[in-house]
């Protein structure tokens, strides 16, 4: 058995095994609780970082969303002001911005405009533009060329330092956040928020996304003034295109799809009308075949005159003379022309007149050529005549037989008479170019009339032998007429039909009734009149090319004309070469 001892041994063995149990328990607790404590900090500690994670992840979220929203909104047809207005409610999901603007700067003026300012306590008082260049914040960050955060105390600062001495609007601010917006690579502007709580503090974090903000405002706002210069420069364009007097219209698919006023006005047709119709609904259609060729040579790339004439009919039927240059462009991505029109109508006008004054100079000069011509020679011709006769009566009068005398007075009397003659004509001419010769009708008796012209012929052409046949057919021996006239016209038709006749020709004179009208026709069997000459036989001073020389003025025709012209009749004449010529006269 153990003994008393033993068990005490045993038993204070049992207590120090108990001891060392519990302290080792004991221990094992305040591990277990020191590892409970780390994985709650550490869990803890992990859930704020999750947390923050999330929110800069959300806040990433928001960034994109805005500046997506904000790309958007510059691609959207909206006005400046609503472009801006649209960012800053952007704007308000990223930082405090209840008070926001946006102030551009034209360095080379040295002004600012604000296209947008709200404010709680200025309202939009301050949307101002061509404002003058101040100390004031916003070109406080003009100057320093980078964001700047100012609160009441730096504000402070920067006053007494002198760099902020203008401010404008309220400056009570708790906080402001502004930052500079490059555009086209320069400092141009400043987008700026701002805040009167106690409780509003920009950060530096603020300030970036404020930057990002203000770059995509930037480029937006170069897109919005590249626009502007556009439509500027459109409204300018449009402007001359508008006003200019020369004609601008674009043709596409054979048709008007522009057309300035003065095009309107220089065609005559109602705008509407042109831009329903073809192109060439106003042409004339004597000028579509060439306008159609060369329209569509110049779409095929050919080479086509830049410049030419063509005429059109306004809505009244006049028809119009005009003058275009044209040239392919591209209009609405496809190809069309671009045609320049000028109404020529006045100009081409003024000049068929100055050709028909040039030509009617150059006909009086040719007139006066002629006339000196042919005067010298009808003159000089009878008094060379004269002069010789007079020689011979003065020297050899006494000596000479009385039958020679008589026939060189004879002789002088001829002479006299065909200068008289032709000194009529000269007079009668210049009564026609001044228009001084009178029609004066009577009751003349026809047949008595038409009975002397045909004497007076014969004894003035007594030598030819020619054979004069009259013919008075169906026609009252009386009537209105102006024997003056008659005696120059129906004179000088028998007359040239004996002379340009040869020797025993018949010349007939037959008078008959004609649709009303009295019908004068003097037919011979002479030299003719050759085809190509017969336009200008009632021209002064002409004589046909065949007359060889058979003495003549050229004027006699031409008398015969504008008498008959004075009558209000007509001159018809028809002639073979050899065979003779017809001259039928209707009064």
């Amino acid at each position: 058995m153990p003994s008393d001892a033993d068990l005490h041994a045993q038993l204070r063995q049992l207590q120090q095994q108990h001891l060392a149990l519990q302290a080792d328990y004991q221990s094992l607790q305040l591990e277990k609780q020191k590892q409970e404590t780390s994985a709650t900090l550490w869990l803890e500690q992990r859930t704020r970082e999750l947390q923050a994670e999330a929110r800069e992840q959300k806040k990433a979220e928001t960034l994109q969303r805005v500046f997506y929203r904000i790309a958007e909104r510059a691609a959207a047809d909206l006005t400046f002001y609503d472009f801006l207005q649209s960012v800053h409610g952007l704007l308000g999901e990223l930082l405090y911005a209840k008070n926001c603007y946006a102030c551009l700067y034209d360095a080379q003026k040295h002004r600012k405009d604000f296209p947008y300012y709200v404010d709680e306590r200025d309202g939009d008082a301050l949307q101002l533009s061509n404002v003058p260049y101040r100390k004031g914040l916003t070109e406080f960050v003009l100057s320093t060329r980078k964001p700047q955060i100012i609160d009441a105390t730096r504000l402070k600062a920067l006053q007494a330092a002198g760099d902020v001495t203008e401010g404008s609007g309220d400056m009570t601010f708790s906080s402001w956040l502004g930052v500079p917006m490059h555009i086209r690579g320069t400092i141009g502007g400043v987008l700026a928020v701002q805040g009167y709580e106690p409780g509003v503090h920009y950060s530096t974090t603020d300030a970036d996304i404020l930057s990002f903000v203000a770059n995509h405002v930037s480029s937006a706002i170069e897109r919005y003034q590249a626009l502007d210069e556009l439509r500027k420069s459109e409204e300018r364009y449009r402007t001359v295109i508008e006003k200019v007097g020369v004609g601008v219209v674009v043709i596409q698919d054979d048709r008007m799809v522009f057309a300035n006023p003065s095009l309107v006005r220089i065609v005559g047709h109602p705008l509407d009308y042109l831009l329903a119709q073809p192109f060439t609904a106003t042409l004339h259609p004597d000028d579509l075949p060439t306008m159609v060729d060369r329209h569509e040579r110049r779409l095929r790339g050919e080479e086509v005159e830049s410049t030419y004439s063509f005429r059109v009919i306004t809505q009244h039927g006049e028809i119009r003379s005009l003058e275009l240059s044209a040239v392919k462009i591209e209009w609405g991505k496809r190809e069309a022309t671009l045609v320049f029109v000028v109404d020529a109508t006045a100009r081409l006008q003024a000049e068929q007149t100055q050709r028909l004054t040039l030509q009617k100079q150059t006909e009086l000069n040719d007139m006066k050529s002629r006339f000196i011509s042919v005067a010298s020679h009808e003159f000089r011709t009878p008094l060379a005549f004269i002069l010789s006769s007079a020689e011979l009566l003065k020297h050899y009068g006494d000596r000479l037989p009385e039958p020679e005398k008589m026939e060189v007075i004879n002789t002088i009397e001829t002479g006299v008479q065909r200068m008289t003659q032709m000194l009529d004509r000269v007079l009668l001419l210049g009564k026609v170019e001044a228009q001084m010769l009178e029609f004066r009708p009577a009751d003349i008796d026809l047949l008595a009339l038409c009975q002397d012209l045909v004497e007076e012929a014969r004894t003035q052409h007594a030598d030819t032998g020619c054979e004069l046949a009259l013919d008075f057919d169906g026609v009252p021996p009386t009537g209105q007429f102006d024997e003056k006239l008659l005696r120059h016209i129906f004179g000088n038709l028998l007359s040239n039909a004996i002379k340009y006749s040869p020797q025993g020709a018949r010349v007939s004179f037959r008078i008959f009734p004609s649709d009303g009208r009295v019908a004068f026709e003097v037919a011979d069997q002479g030299i003719g009149i050759p085809a190509d000459e017969l336009p200008h036989l009632f021209e002064w001073f002409h004589r046909a090319s065949n007359v060889g020389d058979i003495q003549g003025t050229g004027l006699g025709l031409a008398i015969v004309k504008n008498s008959v012209d004075l009558h209000g009749g007509s001159i018809a004449v028809t002639s073979q070469v050899g065979q003779g010529s017809c001259f039928t006269v209707r009064i």
